[in-house]
C-alpha cells in the first residue's frame, strides 16, 4: 500500500492521477447529479480537463498551452451565449485538443521499454479519453441531424437529449456491449458506431499486446543478466 500511495504523488505521475480523477468523475459520476445542474458540472469538469490536459501532456508542444486555453474561453462562451456556431467551434476544439493528448499519450506509450505505473494509468486516460472523442463526434452529429440516432428506448424522460446520453452510447458501443436502447438511424451514423466499436476492440488487443511484449522483454534481459 505504502509503494502504491508513493507512486501515485511521484512529481512525474501525479498530474497522470488527478486527470485521470477528473475523467472518472466525468463519465461516471457526473449523471448522478441533478438534470438541472448538469451542463454546468460537465462544463466545469471539462475547464479542469482541458487544463490538466496540459500538464500531462507534451508543454513543449506549441499549440498545447494555446488550444487549451481556447478551449476554456469558447466552452463558457458557448454555455453563456448558447449559439449554435459557438457550439460547433467548442465540439471542434475539444476535438482537437482531445486528439493531441492522445497522440501524446500513445506516444509515450509506444517509446517506453518498461511498464511502469505511470504506463498503465496513461493506457486508462487514452481509452476513456477515446470515448469523450466520439461522444463528442455524436453530439456534432445529434446537432446538425437529430434524425441521425433515435433516443426513444434511452429512458430519458426530458425532450432533451443531453451530453450524457451521448457518453452513454458512445462508451456501451465502444466495449461492444449494445443494449439497443440508442439507435443509430441514418447509414452514417451506423457506419459511425461499428467504427466505434471496432477501436474498442483493436485498442483493447494492441495495447494488452503491447504492454505484455514490454513486460516480457524487459523479464528477458533480467534473465540474461543474471
Amino acid at each position: 500500500m505504502n509503494f502504491l500511495i508513493k507512486n501515485i504523488f511521484r512529481e512525474s505521475i501525479k498530474w497522470n492521477v488527478v486527470f485521470l480523477s477528473m475523467v472518472v468523475f466525468t463519465v461516471f459520476f457526473i449523471p448522478v447529479f441533478s438534470p438541472a445542474y448538469q451542463k454546468m458540472i460537465y462544463d466545469i469538469a471539462f475547464t479542469l480537463i482541458f487544463l490538466l490536459g496540459y500538464l500531462i501532456s507534451d508543454r513543449m508542444h506549441p499549440v498545447i498551452l494555446p488550444l487549451s486555453i481556447g478551449a476554456v474561453i469558447v466552452t463558457w462562451t458557448s454555455a453563456i451565449f448558447k449559439l449554435k456556431m459557438l457550439f460547433y467551434l467548442s465540439s471542434s476544439l475539444n476535438l482537437v485538443f482531445f486528439a493531441i493528448v492522445v497522440f501524446t499519450l500513445i506516444k509515450h506509450l509506444a517509446i517506453s521499454k518498461t511498464v511502469t505505473f505511470r504506463l498503465i494509468l496513461d493506457s486508462i486516460i487514452i481509452y476513456l479519453l477515446i470515448g469523450l472523442i466520439f461522444s463528442i463526434i455524436v453530439g456534432f452529429i445529434y446537432g446538425s441531424d437529430p434524425t441521425a440516432f433515435s433516443f426513444t428506448g434511452s429512458g430519458n424522460t426530458s425532450a432533451v437529449v443531453n451530453r450524457h446520453d451521448f457518453i452513454y452510447f458512445t462508451f456501451v458501443t465502444l466495449t461492444t456491449t449494445g443494449f439497443g436502447d440508442i439507435v443509430p438511424v441514418q447509414p452514417y451514423a451506423r457506419s459511425l458506431t461499428i467504427f466505434i466499436a471496432i477501436t474498442g476492440q483493436m485498442y483493447i488487443a494492441i495495447i494488452i499486446s503491447m504492454l505484455v511484449g514490454k513486460y516480457a522483454a524487459l523479464r528477458h534481459e533480467d534473465r540474461n543478466e543474471e
